[in-house]
């Protein structure tokens, strides 16, 4: 079913979050299959993306940031470190923080993965005018603003 012929009398699509949880769950496998290549999964892609964003960060702003936990930024903080991605170091203004940011390479590769992620968007949003995609990323980005600003789900 295209775009123009969804019927939104649909249950399914009728709610904003089922939209998005189908829609996510195409993403994500299209996310893993383009970063297959470059050795990346999502999850990296995330924590890498957010870093090209907002430059050197502090190790427990980024886990609030994705929603982890603090044994699960240091696992993936500890393979993107090894991959040569991320460097962390100690904070200058505070010892006992450890601040992490891309390194060369990770910025290198970030550059990469931003052709894929064109090609994606280009692949997904092909449907949409350009004045659409415009609006769509707009929109997008005013519901992720919204949805950060709920904050993480505890898992306790």
């Amino acid at each position: 079913m295209g775009i123009a012929n969804a019927d939104l009398s649909d249950p399914a699509l009728v709610h904003a979050a089922v939209l998005i949880a189908r829609v996510g769950r195409l993403v994500r496998q299209r996310l893993e299959q383009a970063l297959a290549p470059m050795g990346l999964r999502s999850r990296e892609l995330v924590a890498l993306s957010y870093l090209s964003g907002h430059g050197p960060t502090a190790q427990r702003t980024l886990a609030d940031s994705l929603c982890m936990d603090a044994s699960s930024i240091v696992g993936l903080l500890n393979d993107l470190e090894n991959s040569g991605l991320v460097v962390r170091e100690r904070d200058r203004n505070d010892r006992r923080r450890a601040l992490v940011r891309l390194s060369t390479e990770g910025e290198t590769v970030m550059r990469g993965v931003y052709g894929s992620l064109s090609a994606l968007d280009a692949e997904l949003l092909g449907e949409l005018g350009v004045s659409e995609r415009a609006a769509f990323r707009r929109l997008l980005a005013r519901v992720d603003s919204q949805a950060q600003s709920l904050g993480c789900v505890s898992r306790a």
